[in-house]
């Protein structure tokens, strides 16, 4: 934005706050303010890395050196694991090899204070921040995965993982039909759980029925945590039967303000297939069927790999980012839809039109609003950044 622009926008604030002060007081002015949402957010792309690891399926983000930098993640399909470190994104390769599945996670397995790497397969490698070295990779079970999640599930304080498998690409013989469970007696000590499930794609973890514990989500159904350690402790409950699409990303949060945790859908899998984005309103009893379901997008290509939850625009509700693979029919958006009206009323905003697989929202840029962080799983796959000018 040119000095002359933005010195007209902040002139134009002022006499417009002046105005309102003077019929409303300060303290409408201010309320007024907070709630106006972000007509069209200003995104500006930076590519990162325009040759970054071949089939980059892993992408995360989070302040992995410890110098309050948010750093980002690249896993390929075929290795390397590299690191970009912010501010000016110099890549360092921190891992050689491959890793099954697409999806990662940061967090401290360890309990030493800094974030470690947990991948499908299912592996973490152990930051190096405390105590030096090098980034050294410890298996918790030789599993196949293509969606990984963490919290501590049991209240033991430690970290524990939950991964699932895929159907669309080989059905019977992938493992979308069963949940894994990690619980953690050690860095070097898990003892695994399954949960049998319907065949698909999808994982969440995130609390529905507010008792303070972690449950796990997956496309028209959730499973309860009773906080303990046998298959057992998880009661599986059907949320719709709406939904009928497997292969599912799947995303929780309170879409409508009324402090209940809502759980939306877009569809993973295929190209040339169609189905809608949804989202699916939490009851007062989160237990009860037959979620009210409220449709985002009518119809879309089967290839939204890519769903994330975040307040966008500012304007204190959730918004949903999301993205099409490069293999789905050009243009292959990555997008935004503004939440108004309490996940109602959803306005539609592209961001970009080469699309990407599994994006990440995170403050890269460190202002207060959500930048997006996304590359192609294969093809067409510079890593890109797409900053996020709210606040700018």
């Amino acid at each position: 934005m040119s000095l002359y622009r933005r010195c007209r926008l902040v002139f134009s604030r002022w006499f417009l706050t002046s105005v309102l002060v003077a019929i409303l007081g300060t303290d409408c002015i201010s309320f007024a303010f907070a709630q106006q949402p972000q007509s069209t957010i200003p995104f500006e792309q930076h590519t990162i890395d325009a040759d970054p690891p071949a089939k980059p399926y892993y992408k995360l983000a989070g302040d992995v050196t410890g110098d309050s930098l948010a750093d980002i993640i690249v896993g390929g399909r075929q290795g390397p694991l590299a690191l970009y470190t912010a501010p000016d994104w110099k890549r360092s390769d921190i891992a050689t090899g491959g890793w099954d599945g697409v999806n990662g996670e940061l967090a401290d397995i360890d309990g030493d204070g800094d974030l470690d790497i947990i991948m499908c397969g299912v592996v973490w490698f152990s930051n190096p921040l405390v105590g030096g070295g090098e980034w050294a990779l410890q298996r918790i079970d030789k599993q196949g995965g293509h969606d990984i999640e963490v919290a501590d599930l049991d209240g033991d304080g430690r970290i524990d993982v939950v991964s699932r498998d895929q159907s669309a690409f080989g059905g019977s013989r992938r493992g979308g039909n069963q949940i894994f469970i990690y619980y953690q007696s050690s860095p070097i000590e898990w003892a695994k759980r399954r949960l049998d499930a319907p065949h698909g794609e999808g994982l969440e973890l995130a609390d529905l029925d507010r008792d303070g514990d972690v449950d796990i989500v997956i496309g028209g159904r959730w499973y309860e945590n009773s906080s303990g350690r046998t298959a057992g402790d998880w009661t599986e409950h059907i949320f719709t039967k709406a939904w009928a699409e497997p292969d599912t990303k799947v995303e929780a949060g309170d879409i409508n303000g009324d402090g209940r945790v809502d759980i939306v859908l877009t569809p993973a899998e295929l190209k040339d297939q169609h189905y809608q984005v949804a989202w699916y309103e939490a009851p007062a009893d989160p237990k009860s069927s037959d979620w009210e379901e409220h449709v985002i997008v009518d119809s879309i290509e089967c290839v939204i790999h890519s769903l994330a939850l975040g307040d966008l625009d500012n304007d204190g509700d959730i918004d949903v980012a999301l993205a099409e693979m490069h293999q789905g029919a050009d243009p292959d958006e990555v997008c935004v839809f503004l939440n108004s009206q309490n996940g109602h009323v959803w306005k539609k905003q592209v961001v970009a039109e080469r699309g990407s697989h599994d994006i990440v929202l995170f403050d890269i840029a460190q202002d207060g609003d959500l930048d997006i962080v996304g590359a192609n799983h294969s093809g067409f796959h510079p890593l890109n950044l797409w900053e996020n000018g709210t606040n700018r």
